[in-house]
């Protein structure tokens, strides 16, 4: 009985000291890469993570008929970008016009973010 009290205290203990304790690392720091294919031609999207946060999310590589093609995606990832940096998080419901296109880019971010994750 007293061994059981003892270790229902401990237990209350650790749990109440790791309670305001920080999340794990939830990356390995770098910048990861994703392609989309627009018009048979890639277009990547790079995501840049430090341990704890996601620190820049971008596209590069689209070409100029892609840009004349897909309007649609430049301003979309800019706006998902920012809000996917303000939830630290791909996983949130864009408030767009455009749920196709914030779609397919929102995927890419997801795809980088899945190899940046630490085992």
């Amino acid at each position: 009985m007293v061994l059981g009290l003892a270790l229902l205290i401990f237990a209350l203990m650790f749990l109440l000291s790791n309670r305001g304790a920080a999340a794990p690392d939830a990356f390995v720091p770098g910048t990861y890469v994703s392609t989309i294919i627009l018009n048979d031609k890639p277009v990547t999207v790079r995501v840049t993570v430090s341990e704890s946060e996601i620190l820049a999310i971008y596209m590069s590589d689209m070409a100029e008929i892609q840009r004349v093609f897909y309007p649609l995606f430049e301003p979309s990832m800019y706006d998902l970008a920012n809000e996917v940096l303000r939830y630290q998080s791909a996983h949130i419901d864009p408030a767009t016009d455009y749920p196709v296109t914030t779609g397919i880019l929102q995927q890419a971010i997801q795809a980088a973010l899945d190899v940046a994750v630490a085992d």
